[in-house]
């Protein structure tokens, strides 16, 4: 896109789309869009048409056809809404951004801006448009901000002009614009000398346009703004001879159309005002007529001109309206809908976790009976072969018994050698009674021995061999005759015993070791 589109108040005209050449004629140009307009419709492409009506809005604009302008600019941004396409969105905002600023409505003006500067700069994030597209957005917001007087704002989007300016290869007539705008920063801080400096500096460039071959013949229409901005300043400082020296400059600059007619107005009542204050009341009289016939005619909402202008934003933004309380409808719907499966969803879910742990409990709870089941079964082994050692054993002190009481009567009663090498043989081949007792009891009291260490660890050998008795329920007098001491020691030794277990007298020491 070429800046050169850009009109004398820097707002892009019905050259931008280029959907026409630019040799068409003016009057021709209406009959262009309309037929391109017609064509989109016929072939039902949207974005033809959104273009058609942005382009014929800014034509009716450059002819002051507000109302028109107006209807166009609402129609595209209702159809590139119903399409979702940001480009579109922001090309229409724009235009609507324009109108309404030229209007003076600057609250619509600048929402109107800001939307489609958002769509911009997202747009050229992700390459949907160029730099000029980005430049003039910002462009729009210093229009927008210079027309609000915000200060910073204002500085802030000129920076960020001439920030993107050096990316580019810009004509010089868009550093005068920034000029003009960076004199208002000046005036508001009241360096009045500051501001007309730039002022004057660009009126200077303007007048010598043959000296600068990058500005053109049309760029001197700029002048009616800067010489209508020193004229001002001269007017507020009380200086009436120059002030009326730059406002009889302002009057001469002609050829100026489309939307500098608004400040033509201002200006040409403003100079009235210094008119009448120099005593020049027939000449005041005449100016001050003048703004009024353009009041009237593009300002006064009476006006029948006007009339279509005020009514056709009505309807447009109640469409708006209405179609953005459809949207929201529709938003609550789906959010309803987007609540009602996320509670489906987490019905859903605490059902099927509910389920998820009634299963794991019934299955460890299967787990549980059959592991208790098996260790009843195991201890019921357990004891069955704990009963069967110990009958054993009973019985094997039967016998030793009876055998030491055999050799005590051989001993006696047939002291021959013959008798003697017969007990030596008795003795030798007969084990330790204890020794066979043992081992026989670890194999079926696996780890007894160490979980009983582990509980009570300052057990000796000898309280072992007690509790695996006692654990088998032997006799105090079995105990004694299987450790080899008294019955009185198997007393003291169970009384020690329970001590180092630090057992309450309520605690039985045989129910103790059977729970290890």
């Amino acid at each position: 896109m070429c800046f050169g589109s850009l009109h004398a108040q820097q707002f892009k005209t019905h050259f931008y789309e280029g959907l026409f050449d630019s040799n068409v004629t003016n009057d021709s140009i209406f009959h262009v869009l309309q037929k391109t307009k017609k064509q989109a419709n016929f072939k039902k492409d949207t974005t033809l048409l959104i273009k058609s009506l942005i382009s014929l809005s800014t034509y009716e604009r450059y002819r002051l056809n507000y109302n028109q302008a107006f209807n166009n600019a609402g129609e595209a941004l209702i159809i590139a809404e119903a399409k979702d396409d940001s480009q579109l969105k922001a090309k229409a905002y724009e235009e609507l951004g324009v109108l309404t600023y030229l209007y003076k409505q600057n609250e619509e003006s600048g929402d109107y801006f800001l939307k489609a500067h958002k769509l911009y700069k997202s747009l050229y994030k992700n390459g949907g448009v160029n730099i000029s597209d980005l430049y003039q957005s910002h462009y729009n917001l210093v229009m927008h901000y210079q027309s609000i007087e915000h200060q910073s704002n204002l500085k802030a989007h000129i920076d960020t002009c001439h920030g993107l300016a050096k990316q580019f290869k810009v004509n010089t007539v868009y550093d005068l614009y920034l000029k003009e705008k960076k004199a208002s920063l000046e005036e508001w801080n009241n360096k009045y000398n500051k501001a007309i400096k730039l002022l004057e500096s660009i009126a200077f460039q303007l007048e010598n346009i043959e000296s600068n071959t990058q500005l053109k013949e049309g760029d001197r229409h700029f002048l009616l703004i800067v010489y209508g901005r020193i004229a001002n300043i001269y007017l507020k400082l009380n200086k009436l001879n120059l002030a009326e020296i730059y406002f009889e400059k302002f009057v001469k600059v002609n050829g100026v159309i489309g939307e500098t007619t608004f400040y033509r107005s201002f200006l040409y009542s403003r100079y009235a005002e210094v008119l009448s204050k120099l005593g020049k009341y027939n000449k005041a009289y005449e100016y001050e007529q003048k703004s009024n016939s353009i009041g009237n005619a593009y300002l006064n909402p009476r006006n029948d001109r006007n009339k279509g202008f005020l009514t056709i934003r009505n309807p447009y933004k109640e469409q708006l309206i209405k179609k953005n309380e459809q949207i929201n409808i529709k938003n609550l719907e789906l959010a309803k809908n987007k609540e009602e499966i996320l509670r489906f969803r987490i019905l859903f879910f605490m059902i099927l976790l509910i389920l998820v742990i009634v299963v794991v409990l019934v299955r460890s709870r299967v787990r549980l009976l059959k592991f208790q089941k098996k260790q009843e079964v195991s201890n019921e082994l357990l004891n069955i072969k704990n009963k069967e050692l110990t009958s054993n054993t009973l019985q094997l002190i039967e016998k030793e018994e009876v055998i030491k009481k055999l050799s005590s009567y051989i001993k006696e009663s047939n002291p021959d050698k013959r008798s003697l090498s017969l007990l030596k043989s008795i003795e030798h081949s007969s084990t330790s009674l204890w020794d066979t007792f043992n081992t026989r009891f670890k194999e079926q009291n696996i780890g007894f021995y160490a979980r009983l260490q582990k509980k009570v660890p300052n057990l000796s050998s000898s309280d072992l061999k007690l509790c695996a008795l006692i654990k088998l329920n032997f006799s105090g007098k079995e105990m004694a005759y299987l450790l080899g001491i008294s019955l009185g020691s198997v007393h003291v030794a169970r009384h020690r015993l329970r001590k180092k277990m630090n057992l309450n007298r309520g605690v039985n020491l045989t129910n103790f070791i059977n729970s290890i």
